[in-house]
């Protein structure tokens, strides 16, 4: 039954598929099935929830492009603690590379750039962390990520170091 379903979400999509700055956005899910376990749905397997893709391309789609850059690779990124929040220091440092590449865009490059991408707080700010973990069940899995972490101290990278934690080509935003 279970492929059946998937079989039609898949042939009915291209049908209703909906496209954002050239990027076709998977299907928007059912919100029951979808939130009936910690991961969601992810139909084009890109290792983010399809609900939370979609709701980064509809809110960045009219900022610079680095905005949805960061904002999938934190979403991806928070993904991986609903995979097991009990691996938290093995993948905070996965966590927070999109903040410390967030942060080398707002605070390394010059300042013509800083304006160019009018950068906001996107992988940290709360509607992105409330967006992530919208249940009560994904909310305990952030909280039990969290409280593992406590105690201990982390250290913020210097400009060269925080442009290697960008997962996507930065050359395409800096000065040619």
């Amino acid at each position: 039954m279970k492929r059946l379903a998937l079989v039609l979400l898949l042939l009915t999509s291209n049908i209703y598929s909906e496209t954002i700055n050239g990027y076709t956005l998977p299907p928007e899910p059912d919100p029951k099935i979808n939130n009936s376990t910690l991961l969601g749905i992810d139909s084009n397997n890109n290792g983010l929830r399809d609900d939370v893709e979609r709701w980064i391309y509809k809110t960045y789609k009219d900022k610079h492009p680095i905005h949805i850059d960061i904002a999938m690779q934190s979403g991806k990124a928070w993904q991986k603690v609903l995979v097991d929040p009990s691996k938290a220091k093995q993948i905070y440092p996965t966590v927070d590379a999109p903040a410390y590449c967030e942060g080398y865009f707002r605070v390394c490059v010059d300042s013509s750039e800083k304006n160019k991408y009018s950068l906001e707080r996107i992988s940290t700010s709360d509607i992105f962390v409330t967006t992530i973990f919208d249940t009560k069940e994904r909310w305990s899995a952030y909280i039990k990520y969290d409280s593992l972490l406590s105690g201990d101290s982390y250290t913020v990278p210097r400009c060269s170091e925080a442009k290697k934690l960008c997962n996507f080509n930065t050359s395409k935003y800096e000065k040619k």
